[in-house]
């Protein structure tokens, strides 16, 4: 029974050994703690170990105050992770051995301990289950002694580390905030009005497009035809016989301005378009004026000659016949030309027809003063549609055959500081008769009528005719 209480006490205390080198290992090996310092007196009898782990963890304490000074690139930096690299080497192995050999006594302690026990195997059953249960409690209690042992050494060793860290100045206070909740409010109250106000006051002060009728009269001498209200209603053609809203009102006041600005000795007007950039809405106000003169039973037809731009094609996707086929001299008789506008019985229209390579050579030739003859024999009034002044050759080569030009200008899509360009073209004579109109005017003010120098107009619903939302 000696023998085998000896044995049982080997097994116990080499079974415990080699735990506590798993243990270490496992710690020795973590990913998330490959820079921290390992366990010390871990307890393992092989004194070889507890030496390296010493020195590992000294080198690494070292090499951290070396980093808060040098940096990690520092040489005294890479030598001390050098040598942290091969003691965590040496333990590996080291404890990898350890293991090895305790293993082998393990094993012996056991063959031994079966020996006796194949000795002792006579021995009554009960006796043998309290021995055996004996053992257990001796290997348990062994073990959680051993630990809690260890559990208290570590907290004391961390219990005693010196701190690096160092109290430069004591806290103290400045007093609490919001004490004066009201003057908080009141500044709040303030910034809240004056912030929008300066949006709205500079807003107006930074925009140096035309915005208005007076930016016009005060930069131009230009006779001042009138102005198009915006178009809510995004219509192409807004002018019609019962139509009595505030842009087709608009169109009819421009058409009577104009009776005062026409040649009355000459039996047919030719009126031309420009402006001075695109998406000015020249076509726009070019079919609606054109539109307006027809519903005075004024023969009235229009000519679409930007023929940059091209003509729409029909429903099986042709292009239909238009201005550049006569120029070209592709089609003579002008009657195929000429198609109807539906909704109005005095109101003809001619398209552009396809782009031609060489927009500015047809309009020189004698065909367009032929064509503009022989029209000014069939109808009153010949309104044309052309590109913006100045950005091609085309406008100044139409103005040749016009008697009369509407400059539009668009509001918010103009420079006022290109109006002089616009004013030497009246002074210098470039465009016949030529007048100023204002498009896509936007009034910010209330009132009752349509502002267009006249005596108040309207129809009681809203200021342009649109019913109030």
């Amino acid at each position: 029974m000696e023998n085998r209480s000896r044995y049982d006490q080997e097994v116990i205390e080499l079974t415990n050994q080699r735990e506590l080198i798993q243990l270490v290992q496992q710690y020795l090996h973590d990913p998330l703690r490959n820079e921290s310092v390992l366990p010390a007196n871990t307890g393992i009898l092989s004194g070889g170990i507890d030496v390296l782990i010493s020195n590992y963890n000294t080198a690494i304490l070292e090499r951290e105050k070396l980093k808060e000074s040098g940096g990690d690139r520092s040489p005294v930096v890479r030598a001390r992770t050098n040598e942290i690299v091969s003691l965590r080497q040496a333990i590996s192995q080291s404890l990898r051995n350890a293991k090895d050999e305790l293993t082998a006594k393990l094993e012996y302690a056991r063959r031994m301990q079966y020996l006796e026990a194949g000795r002792i195997s006579n021995i009554p059953t009960q006796q043998r289950y309290v021995l055996s249960v004996e053992r257990q409690q001796k290997i348990k209690e062994e073990l959680f002694l051993y630990l809690l042992n260890k559990r208290e050494e570590n907290a004391l060793t961390s219990a005693t580390a010196e701190s690096n860290l160092h109290i430069v100045d004591p806290a103290y206070g400045v007093g609490t905030a919001g004490e004066n909740s009201l003057v908080i409010l009141m500044g709040a109250l303030l910034a809240g009005l004056f912030i929008p106000g300066l949006f709205f006051y500079l807003q107006p002060v930074l925009d140096v497009t035309v915005r208005e009728r007076k930016d016009l009269e005060d930069s131009l001498s230009i006779p001042f035809l009138g102005e198009i209200p915006h178009n809510r209603k995004k219509e192409e053609l807004v002018v019609g016989e019962k139509r009595r809203d505030g842009v087709s009102e608009a169109f009819r006041i421009v058409r009577t301005n104009m009776d005062f600005m026409l040649d009355k000795q000459k039996k047919s007007q030719v009126l031309m378009l420009t402006s001075f950039n695109p998406y000015s809405g020249k076509s726009f106000i070019s079919y609606n004026l054109a539109a307006s003169f027809a519903l005075t039973g004024k023969r009235t037809i229009l000519l679409e000659m930007d023929i940059r731009k091209g003509s729409k094609k029909d429903k099986d996707g042709s292009i239909l016949l238009g201005l550049t086929h006569y120029l070209s001299g592709k089609i003579t008789d002008l009657s195929q030309l000429i198609r109807h506008y539906p909704g109005f019985e005095d109101l003809e229209v001619i398209t552009s027809g396809p782009i031609p390579p060489n927009p500015a050579e047809l309009l020189l030739g004698q065909p367009l003063e032929d064509m503009i003859g022989q029209l000014r024999e069939r109808y009153d009034y010949i309104i044309i549609d052309t590109v913006p002044y100045g950005m091609v050759a085309d406008a100044p080569i139409i103005s040749r055959i016009a008697d009369s030009c509407i400059y539009v200008i668009r509001e918010g899509m103009m420079d006022r500081r290109r109006l002089p360009d616009v004013e030497r073209l009246y002074v210098d004579g470039k465009l016949p008769r030529m007048s100023v109109l204002l498009n896509d005017a936007r009034y910010k003010h209330g009132g009752y009528g349509y502002g267009y120098g006249y005596y108040g107009y309207g129809y009681g619903d809203s200021y342009y005719g649109y019913p109030n939302s």
